[in-house]
Formats: structure tokens, C-alpha cells, sequence
């Protein structure tokens, strides 16, 4: 029997942190089925998803811990079905404080499952300041529409934006 394991990971950013990750996940008989890794002001914050024999369960999470100038923790986790109405969208809008908050608040009223986010701030094309954008796939519930999502999310703010990049259930 396969246990789900999902590892959070964090430490100072440097060379061959994914390395030593995949070298002891390896050793212990897991196997790497999906990840989450960024350097973030200067950290390594990853998360992972491994499945692991039961038997060897324990020695790949005493191993993991054991890795040098990390810190690791656990979560046991389980195999999941994909929900019925997924999609990929991207929200654009001046940056300020709070608007990760206000399309999060947005997204909990709506019921919308957030299966994936990455956000962060770039310098817009002319003008050079600070531009918002979150990338999110997201689990609709059966009877939202989207347009009632992009609606909802644009009534934030004037300057938002609001693109379903994919229908995945098309």
C-alpha cells in the first residue's frame, strides 16, 4: 500500500537543494508526483507531493529532517479526483495592498476551490509601475458561470482584468 505524503520545505536558497531532495526521496523508495518550488526573498520554499511504499513511510520522513539547513514538515495526504469544472484564469490590475485578500474573499463568496495560485508584481509595459497578476486554476462549482466569475472579480476595481485563459472542462 502507497501512502500520500505532502512535504513542505524551506531554507536558504541555494544550489542543489532540489537535488537532495530528489536523491533522498529516491533512496527511500518515493516517488515524486508533483511540486511547488520558488526562491522568495532569498529562500527556498518548496512543497511536494511523494507517495511512498507504508513500509518506508517513516525512514523518508526521518531522512527528510535530517537534510542540512532545511526545514521540512509533513502532512499525510490522499489521492484525489479532479473536480468536474476546472479553469485556468489570470487577473491583472495595479498593485496594492490587500488585493490578493479581496479576489481570495471573492473567490470563497463565489465557493471556488483554488487548486493552484502564483502571484507577483512586475513593472507595466510604460508606465513602469508595479502591475499585480495572479495565475489560478480554480474548481467552479456546477452552476457558476464564468462570466459571473470574470464579474464578479472586475467589480473589484476599474483597472482589473480578468482572462480565462482555459476552459479545462471543454
Amino acid at each position: 500500500m502507497q501512502k500520500q505524503l505532502v512535504v513542505t520545505v524551506i531554507g536558504t536558497d541555494k544550489p542543489g537543494i532540489v537535488e537532495s531532495l530528489a536523491d533522498t526521496i529516491s533512496r527511500q523508495q518515493g516517488n515524486w508526483l508533483a511540486s511547488s518550488m520558488s526562491e522568495l526573498a532569498g529562500q527556498f520554499a518548496g512543497i511536494l507531493h511523494v507517495s511512498v511504499p507504508d513500509e518506508h513511510y517513516r525512514s523518508l520522513c526521518e531522512a527528510l529532517v535530517m537534510l542540512p539547513g532545511l526545514t521540512v514538515s509533513f502532512a499525510e495526504g490522499q489521492l484525489s479526483q479532479e473536480p468536474a469544472r476546472q479553469m485556468m484564469l489570470t487577473v491583472t490590475g495595479n498593485d496594492r495592498p490587500g488585493i490578493v485578500h479581496e479576489v481570495a474573499s471573492i473567490l470563497r463568496q463565489l465557493n471556488i476551490n483554488v487548486a493552484d495560485l502564483t502571484t507577483g508584481c512586475e513593472p507595466a509595459p510604460h508606465s513602469g509601475a508595479p502591475l499585480f497578476y495572479a495565475h489560478a486554476l480554480v474548481a467552479l462549482p456546477p452552476q457558476l458561470e464564468q462570466d459571473d466569475l470574470v464579474a464578479a472579480l472586475e467589480s473589484l476595481s476599474d483597472d482589473l482584468v480578468v482572462d480565462i485563459d482555459q476552459d479545462l472542462t471543454e
